[in-house]
């Protein structure tokens, strides 16, 4: 394929791309311009704080008044066999990933009740491939935070003070 070919599937993809109605996502305006993360320091702390520093929100300690406080209560990790062979061999396996959480206002005396964010995917399993199959399981894991981290920062999003 020569250099032309290349530039013309380039902008090809581009096109479709656009067409589509993907766009990056910005900067968000978020009502809350302080926050603090207290409990337990879980696999993806680190990124959501990254996550909200870029969006213009400040990280402070809960002595500092901040405008919302979210507790990190906890995350799991488990995997299921989903599916068996007609030899008793796995086939699949369902994989969830649970973050608890809870939320405090500046406004409000008391915590709000626990929430739970759960994904869950399935991915098919051969033991004539394990190490490919044991990346895949790693790669979707890190999804599954990347997700979480998502769905907390819209909950976060959505709270108004």
């Amino acid at each position: 394929m020569n250099f032309l070919h290349k530039k013309i599937i380039a902008i090809l993809t581009l096109l479709v791309i656009a067409s589509c109605g993907f766009h990056m996502k910005g900067i968000r305006e978020m009502s809350f311009k302080t926050i603090s993360l207290e409990g337990k320091e879980l696999s993806f702390t680190k990124n959501l704080k990254k996550v909200l520093i870029s969006n213009k929100v400040e990280i402070v300690t809960p002595t500092e008044n901040p405008e919302l406080r979210v507790e990190l209560l906890g995350e799991e990790s488990e995997k299921r066999i989903l599916s068996l062979s007609g030899q008793g061999l796995v086939r699949e396996y369902e994989i969830f990933y649970r973050v608890r959480y809870r939320i405090k206002t500046i406004d409000s005396e008391t915590w709000s009740q626990e929430n739970v964010l759960e994904m869950r995917r399935d991915f098919t399993y051969s033991d004539s491939n394990v190490i490919g199959k044991e990346e895949e399981e790693k790669q979707i894991n890190e999804s599954m935070r990347i997700e979480a981290i998502t769905n907390l920062f819209n909950q976060i999003e959505l709270i108004k003070k």
